[in-house]
Order: structure tokens, then sequence, then C-alpha cells
């Protein structure tokens, strides 16, 4: 192997383990951390959850939140149905039937199609219809697929503090005895384990909106947007802009009490173009350093897989290729194996090898799609 090309990959691979590593002592600092006492009383809460074409999974995602324990007065849920071509807007209504006790939560449905005649900005615009709609202090999103558990509302809002206006929370995919599902959701825990470590850093990077809460007060700090791209700072880039361009923290919720559960993509072209609409977000961040980690963290994937290839006909790069490849892997197990037994998926690390080969192919496609590609999303082109 050329020294050239051996200095390169060898520095690529020493930056990403590096980065692995103190993302693994911000996920131990996060499980350290002291948590909040219970609000006293209990802040008044609005759920919003964004909604395309999900009339299979919306009623689920519902009565997954009326079943939390939230005060029944404090809480309601704001779903937005964003030009839905399906009964996703009749489901809704089905969720909340009228011999529902008169104390239930209101759970309020907003058509975009009825004030709008088309939604540019997709989902983060969707999130932001929400979040001018709802009239909760602490406002939390989810994704209408995604299911909680009953303790989710109030772990959430016990974290989200006037000090601490916006908290991420873990998002894990489910899977069975399907081999690829497991190999996805072993991928999307590190992804959720990096960014949760950087949370736990200081040096915020990304989280996922299937699961996040903050306070109504930080949205109004922040600059107003073009009405018809509301999104950017209401979606998960609201982390960026909270933790650079105010003076408020941010933090992670580790209670797997509080993880929040999607399902994965059916198949592997659907799984690529999943990670080409969130590689096509890394290079749009708003703040250059968690642009700068996020491209570095991918690049090195594409080094080692153009080693690998011309490993198969030289038999010089075999070795080093290899020895670099292990050293990734042994980086990302020490983040993500201690997140996973966190959160009781240790059996997962049995697939490392099969993820760590699976990501080697796709993570480069999709970022290539994501930034030279046409994305799209529901039937819509992502911009």
């Amino acid at each position: 192997m050329p020294t050239l090309v051996w200095v390169v990959l060898t520095g690529a691979a020493a930056l990403y383990v590096v980065a692995a590593l103190c993302a693994a002592v911000g996920w131990w600092r996060i499980r350290q951390a002291e948590i909040p006492a219970v609000p006293d009383p209990w802040p008044t809460v609005s759920v919003i959850i964004p909604a395309r074409d999900e009339a299979d999974r919306i009623e689920d995602c519902i009565e997954g939140i009326l079943d939390c324990p939230y005060p029944r007065d404090r809480l309601e849920i704001v779903v937005v149905d964003d030009f839905s071509t399906d009964a996703t807007a009749q489901r809704v209504r089905a969720a909340r039937p009228d011999s529902s006790p008169p104390d239930d939560p209101t759970v309020r449905l907003l058509q975009l199609q009825h004030t709008q005649s088309a939604n540019g900005g997709h989902k983060p615009a969707a999130v932001a219809r929400g979040v001018d709609a709802a009239s909760g202090t602490v406002l939390l999103t989810t994704d209408a697929d995604c299911t909680v558990g009953p303790d989710w509302i109030r772990s959430m809002v016990r974290r989200c503090t006037p000090e601490t206006p916006f908290v991420a929370g873990a998002v894990r995919y489910r899977f069975s005895h399907r081999y690829f599902e497991r190999l996805q959701a072993l991928a999307f825990a590190g992804l959720v384990a990096f960014g949760a470590g950087t949370l736990g850093l200081g040096l915020p990077t990304y989280c996922n909106s299937a699961n996040l809460a903050f306070r109504r007060d930080v949205v109004d700090l922040l600059p107003a947007e073009a009405d018809d791209r509301p999104g950017a700072a209401r979606d998960e880039l609201l982390l960026q802009h909270v933790a650079y361009g105010t003076d408020r923290d941010v933090a992670f919720n580790a209670d797997p009490d509080a993880a929040v559960t999607t399902e994965p993509a059916s198949d592997l072209d659907a799984y690529v173009h999943q990670q080409a609409r969130w590689a096509s977000m890394g290079a749009r961040y708003p703040f250059l350093l968690p642009r700068l980690l996020v491209v570095g963290m991918w690049a090195l994937h594409p080094l080692l897989l153009a080693a690998g290839l011309a490993a198969v006909a030289l038999p010089a790069w075999r070795q080093p290729t290899l020895g670099l490849l292990l050293a990734k892997m042994a980086g990302d197990l020490v983040l993500t194996v201690p997140f996973l037994k966190h959160f009781d998926q240790n059996e997962l690390t049995r697939s490392t090898v099969a993820t760590e080969l699976m990501l080697l192919l796709v993570v480069p496609v999709a970022g290539l799609l994501g930034s030279f590609g046409t994305v799209e999303w529901k039937g819509r082109t992502l911009d």
C-alpha cells in the first residue's frame, strides 16, 4: 500500500475511533447526570405528531400516548395531517370516539390541505404548524409510526426544565427474527448512541425528532423563517439552534422508559433511501462543528470501501485494510455496547460483523445519493 494512501486511511480511521471513544465518554456522562426534581405542578403538554399516509399506524401511536398517566387536564395531542392520501384523518377521529370520558386529553386534528395548497417544507414544516397550533408549555414530538411507553411523557417533561429547555430521547427499532431487521436495529443504535454521546460532551450533532421535548419559550427566541419552509428550527435541527445559538442547555434523556420504538425499513432499497434522506441533512447543518463531525464520520466508509475493493486485487493492501476495519469496529463497539446494554438490546451485538460490512456498502451510496441525487419521501421530492 502506498505511503500516502496509508497515511490518509490511518488518519481517517484514527479520527473516527477518537470521535467514537469521545462519544462513549459523553454517553457515560449522560448516565451519571443528576435527574431534575419532579415538577410541581406538572406543566401543560402538547404532543405533536406529523402524519403522512399513516392510516395503519396512527391509532396505535395515539392510544399509547393516551395510556400515559399524565394529568388529563394538562395534556393535548395535535396530529398534523400532511396531505395524506389514505384514511389517516379518519383513523385519528376514530382514536377519539364520541364516547370518550370528558376528562380525556384533547385529540386535535390539523389537516394542512384545508389551510394551504402545498407543503414545500415537508415534515419539518408540518411539525412547525403543529407547534404554532399547540397550547402547551412543553411540546413533545413523535412520529405517527412510533409507539411510546406509559412513562414517556413524565420522563421527558421532568427533564425539560427552563434551564434545559430541549431534551432528546432514545429511538429504537423494533426487530424480530428477521436478520435484516437486526442489522438495521444495530446500525441505528450506533447512530443514536453517537448523537447522544456528543450531547453528553457538550458538542451536539444530531438527534431524532421522533422523541423530543422542548419548551415553547425557547422556540419563540429563534428567528422566524419563510412561511413555506418554517421547519428548520422546529424539527431535530432545533437541537443545534438551542445549543449553539442561545445560552440555554440541551440534554439527552437516558431513561429506558422514555425510549420510543419504531419500525425498520421494509427492504434494502427502502433502507438505502432512508439513509440518503438522513445524509442529505448532514451537509446542510446550520452550524460548522456538527457538520464537520458528521461528514468526517461518514468519510471513513467510502475510503475503507475503496481500499477493500483494491485489496481484492492487491494482496499488499489486505492486511492494512483489515486492520483499519477492525479498528473502526472496535471504536463502534466501545460506543454501542454500553448503549445496547442500557436499553436491553445486548443480543444485537451478535450481528456486529454483518452490520459493519453492510454499512461499508450502504453509507457511501447513501451519502452520494443524499448529496447529489434526488431524494424522495412518501412521494415528494426533498429539496
